[in-house]
């Protein structure tokens, strides 16, 4: 099927209010999903595929906490060989399904000491190691604003406590930073560093978005913990998170839909 025949069918019968990228790890959240339906990336010409371990490469709609929601397992990166364009496909797909809201997460290296391992950050702004985030739209995008940043803390306050807010370093891959460069990061008042997100941020709310995005810190960044990095602990942790993050996520879309719908 082509990209408008795709979303023509994720959109039948009702569509969907909030979309989610879910990061490395992170995609059992679709299990608590009622009325799904699967679309996977492959079956629509010309998508991009996700050669990650740990991101599935399909969409799921469903309803979560009632609202309507459709699921983005597994996002694209520099470090895949894809370009500007291919990376933002997702957000350009929602785009065109009319969404207004879009939940974005990822699996992310904590720079910040004063933190632990599991602890899931709301980016409140980033910086860009890339050189390509400016392509993505304006910069002063990545701030996030006060009524993203107040429906995100009342959905933490929800579930577990005060949610924790941090700068997000964008960096290519795939190679993980030196302890030289987190270092610098850290100079820079950098607080979590990850390999996407930040056009994802900056492409949504371009388009008009309201974005909330989180980062689980699975891993210490290089050189902090004197442990060798490794994707398989960053699975392993979001394993050990999975259900505070789906539970403040599901909040998140329980608030998002109480809004939309005006109730």
């Amino acid at each position: 099927m082509n990209k408008d025949e795709a979303v023509a069918l994720l959109s039948k019968s009702e569509a969907p209010i909030v979309a989610i990228i879910l990061g490395s790890g992170l995609g059992l959240l679709t299990e608590a999903f009622t009325d799904k339906k699967h679309v996977k990336y492959d079956e629509i010409d010309g998508f991009p595929q996700s050669t990650v371990e740990g991101h599935s490469g399909q969409f799921v709609t469903g309803r979560l906490m009632g609202v309507r929601v459709i699921a983005a397992q597994g996002r694209f990166h520099y470090y895949e060989g894809y370009n500007l364009k291919q990376i933002l496909s997702l957000v350009d797909f929602f785009h065109a399904m009319r969404i207004k809201e879009l939940v974005i997460s990822n699996a992310a290296g904590l720079i910040n000491t004063d933190y632990h391992v599991g602890e899931i950050f709301g980016i409140s702004d980033c910086l860009d190691f890339t050189g390509q985030a400016a392509a993505a739209g304006e910069l002063s995008l990545c701030r996030i604003s006060e009524k993203e940043q107040s429906i995100m803390t009342k959905a933490a306050e929800s579930i577990f406590k005060k949610l924790v807010f941090g700068k997000y370093v964008w960096t290519t891959g795939p190679s993980y930073e030196t302890p030289a460069e987190i270092r610098y990061f850290r100079s820079l008042g950098g607080d979590l560093v990850g390999m996407s997100t930040m056009p994802e941020i900056i492409k949504a709310r371009s388009l008009g978005m309201q974005v909330y995005p989180f980062s689980v810190a699975t891993n210490f960044a290089s050189g902090i913990s004197g442990n060798a990095l490794s994707h398989d602990e960053v699975k392993e942790t979001a394993e050990t998170i999975k259900s505070h993050f789906a539970s403040l996520i599901s909040e998140l879309v329980n608030l998002i839909g109480k809004q939309n719908f005006d109730i």
